[in-house]
């Protein structure tokens, strides 16, 4: 696609632009005319010519001003569109510009002129995926349908931008002055355009890496030397307590007087006889003894049941095997209090009420009974207990058995008297994990 000068010239009798207003009263219509001049030549494709309004919104500073030129360029394409009769992809291809914006723009621009078709025209320029019908259609099987109303005139009566007086904004004569060169071969490459502005930005941000870096650097020497200035504060700060002996009085000498020496002392030789008498008994005098008997508990784990006593009705008159084998001296005094052996079974599981089950039974079975008032496996805080008096018969057996429930801990002492005969107490503890 190519637009040549005549194509402009029948562009600006199509958008039939208020020369007037534009020109405030006609006082600027030789600056409008040298700005059209100036930006549109003949001989142009339309992708160098979407460069030029690029170059010139780039040039004007005045977002009323870049408004126009961006309403004029959208105008040229409608114009294209209704006067040429190329498609939308043939619009959005030469141009470069996305497919959808040229529908967008070519819809809003029919539907003022043809309201009475929008739902018409919706449908026409819908494009939903791009492989659409709509990408290729064209004025031409549109205008069958509406009619060429769309040729006659490119600009409504509500529409602001035909009429507004651009020429007044002070970077008009700029833009102007700068659209004089000419634009032809002002070539503005705008792939090295953009690489300069990316290398502007790595430069900018190399400089602010280097700020930062120079800030951090201040930041960290003021804190170094604070720190130390504030560890010198302290130190001066801080009183050691030690002997001072600056304030004697050194105009004082020492001397050396023995007291004893100044007494006399007169003993009658009865009185010396009676002190030989008292230092005699003080040499023969060895002191009071020392206790050798320390207090020992008489509590033993066992490390299984295995070191349970084989024959438990022995067990109540043997000597335990945790016990001295040679009795007499100082353990005369606490020994064999109660040879009667008790037996604490501490267990700790998951589920406790399983192995109450487990243990209920086995009562029953080896004539088990309770020590005192509470029922065996009563729930406390913190698990379960069974208080019991065990046949000494079914002893092993029975903790035995228990053991196996889950790991345990079994705790041998003397019981403090009390027991049944042919029994011993056995205290059961599960613990709720």
């Amino acid at each position: 696609m190519i637009v040549y000068k005549n194509d402009f010239e029948e562009f600006k009798k199509w958008l039939d632009l208020d020369i007037n207003s534009i020109a405030w009263g006609g006082k600027y219509s030789d600056s409008f005319s040298e700005f059209w001049e100036s930006f549109f030549k003949e001989d142009i494709n339309p992708k160098e010519l979407g460069e030029r309004f690029d170059y010139a919104k780039r040039i004007a500073k005045s977002g009323p001003l870049i408004s126009w030129l961006t309403w004029l360029f959208e105008k040229f394409i409608t114009y294209i569109f209704i006067t040429k009769n190329y498609s939308v992809r043939e619009i959005s291809l030469n141009f470069d510009l996305p497919e959808r914006y040229i529908a967008t723009l070519l819809r809003d621009h029919l539907i003022k002129v043809y309201p009475a078709y929008e739902d018409l025209i919706n449908e026409k320029f819908q494009i939903s995926n791009v492989s659409s019908e709509n990408l290729f259609i064209t004025f031409s099987e549109i205008e069958t349908l509406v009619g060429g109303l769309a040729k006659e005139k490119g600009t409504f009566e509500d529409d602001i931008l035909a009429h507004m007086e651009v020429t007044l904004y002070p970077d008009w004569s700029n833009l102007v002055k700068e659209l004089r060169k000419d634009i032809l071969l002002l070539k503005v490459d705008f792939e090295n355009f953009q690489k300069r502005a990316a290398f502007k930005k790595q430069i900018r941000f190399l400089q602010e890496v280097i700020i930062l870096l120079l800030i951090l650097s201040v930041v960290v020497f003021a804190l170094k030397n604070t720190n130390k200035w504030y560890e010198d504060y302290l130190v001066n700060k801080i009183t050691l307590f030690e002997p001072n002996f600056f304030w004697l009085d050194k105009s004082l000498t020492y001397q050396e007087q023995d007291l004893l020496a100044q007494q006399s002392i007169n003993l009658s030789n009865k009185e010396l006889d009676e002190l030989e008498k008292i230092e005699a008994q003080q040499v023969f005098d060895d002191g009071k003894l020392e206790s050798r008997y320390d207090p020992e508990s008489d509590v033993v784990v066992l490390d299984s049941v295995e070191n349970v006593p084989k024959s438990f009705g022995e067990a109540e008159t043997e000597q335990s095997e945790y016990e001295e084998n040679k009795k007499g001296g100082y353990r005369d005094s606490s020994y064999s209090v109660s040879n009667k052996k008790a037996y604490r079974i501490l267990m700790a599981s998951v589920e406790p009420s399983v192995i109450k089950s487990k243990i209920l039974p086995l009562m029953e079975r080896y004539k088990i009974s309770q020590v005192d008032n509470v029922k065996p496996g009563t729930q406390i805080p913190g698990g379960l207990y069974f208080n019991l008096n065990v046949p000494s018969r079914f002893l092993k057996e029975f903790m035995t058995k228990v053991s196996t429930f889950s790991e345990a801990t079994i705790f041998e002492s003397r019981s403090q008297g009390g027991d049944e005969a042919g029994k011993n107490r056995v205290f059961i503890w599960i613990k709720g994990i």
